[in-house]
């Protein structure tokens, strides 16, 4: 059984989702973007970012969040390589496959 995230993995994770749909400062992704994300860690992911300035809630539509500049900052830094701090974003495990040239022999 995997590990619970702490409240603040959760919050990266919602952010490495708008990163990972490189949506722009002002820009809105819906709740179903958020499919990878466990439901057990999704709303605290969402109100850790909120609480970090990172994402807000639409004000009519509460499946809709905003990217923030705040946000968008944190995600750019983020990806910059060689930088491990506090808005280190965790990413969800991608799957592996072989390369190519294996596939076409096997």
């Amino acid at each position: 059984m995997t590990q619970a995230l702490s409240d603040e993995e959760a919050g990266r994770q919602i952010l490495s989702i708008f990163v990972r749909n490189k949506v722009s400062a002002s820009g809105t992704l819906r709740r179903i973007h958020f499919f990878d994300v466990r439901d057990g860690d999704f709303q605290r992911g969402i109100n850790r970012a909120v609480l970090n300035k990172w994402i807000a809630v639409h004000h009519r539509d509460r499946y809709r969040y905003i990217l923030t500049d705040e946000g968008y900052a944190a995600g750019r830094r983020a990806e910059e390589p060689g930088i491990a701090d506090a808005t280190t974003i965790v990413q969800a495990p991608v799957r592996a496959e072989a390369p190519a040239e294996a596939k076409a022999q096997g």
